[in-house]
């Protein structure tokens, strides 16, 4: 398996392209179109000053009569890694819990709000929103990553560019959300499941139940990712041995058990960083999970409207994950209430570039995405299973998010951007094989 990174004789060029690349990320990062998502994130922080200031993870448990039922309420929702890191931003730069404002009243408008003490300050925050731009940072890293080991140098090139630069990534990874830890999670899994399938070892297995576990807790959506790696390892697993004859029956079951003890540290991780689900019956808190998930989203399908049938969810699928262009809100009066914010944001030159803004744009990233699959399903000088794992991973995420997403908001269609981003840039990889090809 190749080297992550390039050697040292070649590092200087790309450490400053990271750099580079890096600085963009975080220079735009004080510039983003406030959400009210935001508000409530950081609202969500309560849970790092029970858990770390006032050292009271009982306060965090379930209960059946809640304290505090909206926040517990939220933290069943949503991840905990984002609060986790947004708070201890806000405790180092000198805020207290009292500094944290309240839950955003959906049914309210945004003066309203403020007034009532529901938005953070400015000053507030600025500074929730760098954890998730640095962890946005360390997801470029990770894509480049990726490149190296799939396609080589000019792959992980293209592919932290087209990423790094993409607008709803900069929009949505720059906020005080959930997403830069969604994104960097995402990469770390299937990064783990490479060196994974390259050791076979008990530590490899442990470094992919920790990305798994980190994964599954930094968003909930996250399971695809973890289900559709997990199940590539498996499946390469069977094929060494059932197919290419390379390894002995012993083998098979060592790398099944080793699969099989990940699977368990990741979801002893995701426990372990969720304290509402400690002491309490595992299934009982899937359930009331999924039941609340499902809630949720049947009330966002009727206050929003969701896809009217297959082919509406294709058109929509298109324009989300190929088009591009930014979805600064979702609920139509909140376009008026951060129209300027919005004004400021697109005149900068810090906003991104939508490569497929255009038709014509749109329809050449998915031939490049294309040509990218059928490179990696044909190039003999990737190992096997790099493409195998790559393969699994992107187009089954791709699929998946085209059948599964409900509604046309650009924050769940996030995952599949550095798929896309990679099968781009093998695409263009190959392209430029074509035409030196006599």
């Amino acid at each position: 398996m190749p080297s992550v990174f390039p050697r040292p004789g070649r590092s200087a060029s790309a450490l400053l392209w990271l750099a580079l690349l890096s600085v963009y990320v975080l220079a735009g990062t004080p510039l983003v179109p406030f959400h009210a998502d935001e508000a409530t994130q950081i609202y969500l922080t309560h849970d790092y000053a029970y858990l770390f200031m006032e050292r009271d993870p009982a306060r965090l448990q379930y209960r059946p009569e809640p304290p505090e039922p909206d926040l517990q309420a939220l933290r069943i929702l949503n991840g905990s890694l984002a609060r986790y890191a947004m708070g201890l931003s806000w405790h180092l730069a000198g805020y207290q819990l009292a500094d944290i404002n309240g839950q955003w009243d959906w049914g309210a408008d945004r003066d309203y709000n403020q007034r009532a003490g529901h938005e953070p300050s400015p000053s507030l925050l600025l500074v929730s929103r760098w954890p998730s731009a640095l962890l946005l940072v360390a997801s470029v890293w990770l894509l480049f990553a990726l490149g190296q080991v799939a396609g080589g140098r000019a792959v992980a090139y293209l592919a932290s560019a087209y990423y790094a630069l993409n607008p709803a990534v900069l929009l949505n990874g720059r906020r005080a959300m959930m997403e830069g830890s969604l994104l960097l999670t995402e990469l770390l899994v299937v990064l783990a499941s490479l060196y994974f399938l390259s050791k076979r070892t008990l530590v490899s297995a442990l470094l992919l139940g920790v990305a798994a576990g980190l994964a599954l807790a930094a968003k909930h959506s996250n399971a695809l990712t973890v289900a559709l790696v997990f199940a590539a390892c498996g499946g390469y697993a069977l094929l060494e041995r059932l197919a290419l004859r390379r390894v002995s029956g012993g083998a098979l079951v060592r790398s099944l058990a080793l699969l099989l003890a990940a699977s368990a540290l990741a979801v002893a991780g995701f426990v372990a960083l969720n304290p509402v689900w400690w002491g309490q019956n595992p299934l009982h808190m899937l359930g009331r999970t999924l039941n609340d998930r499902a809630a949720l989203l049947d009330l966002q399908i009727a206050l929003f409207g969701g896809y009217g049938g297959r082919a509406d969810q294709l058109a929509g699928f298109f324009r989300q994950a190929f088009v591009v262009l930014p979805q600064y809100y979702e609920a139509p009066e909140f376009g008026l209430w951060i129209a300027g914010e919005i004004a400021r944001y697109e005149g900068s030159l810090l906003r991104g570039v939508s490569i497929g803004g255009s038709l014509p744009g749109s329809l050449l990233v998915i031939a490049l995405a294309a040509l990218g699959a059928w490179a990696l399903l044909r190039r003999q000088d990737i190992p096997l299973a790099t493409r195998w794992v790559t393969g699994v991973w992107a187009l089954g995420l791709l699929l998946a998010t085209w059948l599964l997403t409900p509604l046309e908001w650009q924050r769940y269609y996030l995952p599949v951007y550095p798929a896309i981003g990679l099968l781009g840039a093998l695409g263009v990889a190959q392209a430029a094989r074509f035409g030196r090809s006599p």
